[in-house]
């Protein structure tokens, strides 16, 4: 009896370390962003914004997005991530505002010109993602730019950018 705990606790104290040594994503290091984007069949090209902040761009429902790397101290140490994606095509207040409360997760607006634009964060405060849930988020994003892109191309007959 005794030998069966201790074989059980053994095996308890192994999992830890097998969950800490799962491929991570880290917004403190914008190359595991890159290996986790490409590893689930993006692209993803690593740049700077005007900041030195480091941006990815990418694609999704063949849509151009950008990942730009938020909370950053001079380009490095970035806090958190977020998805942009934007469109030429008009957008009113109302509707942005009537797709915003059908999805919970996103929220899209009118840019300065009127032109419609989605966003979605991921928090991270400066601890690391499993790329399991990394890919989840990044699968109901992909969801959201093909339902929000074909909610903007209703209205206006717009073709992918």
């Amino acid at each position: 009896m005794k030998m069966g705990v201790l074989i059980g606790l053994g095996l308890l104290a192994a999992v830890p370390a097998q969950a800490q040594a799962q491929a991570q994503v880290k917004s403190t290091d914008p190359q595991s962003v890159v290996k986790a984007l490409q590893d689930a069949g993006y692209k993803a090209e690593l740049a700077k914004d005007s900041d030195g902040d480091p941006i990815i761009r990418s694609g999704a429902q063949g849509y151009k997005f950008t990942i730009f790397f938020m909370s950053c101290d001079k380009g490095r140490n970035c806090g958190d991530l977020q998805f942009y994606a934007g469109w030429t095509d008009k957008l009113s207040p109302e509707r942005a505002n009537a797709w915003t409360q059908k999805h919970r997760f996103a929220r899209v607006y009118s840019d300065e010109k009127g032109e419609a634009a989605i966003e979605y964060d991921l928090n991270f405060e400066d601890q690391p993602m499993t790329t399991v849930l990394f890919r989840k988020n990044l699968e109901l994003w992909d969801s959201l730019v093909g339902s929000f892109a074909d909610y903007v191309n209703e209205s206006n007959g717009a073709e992918k950018q």
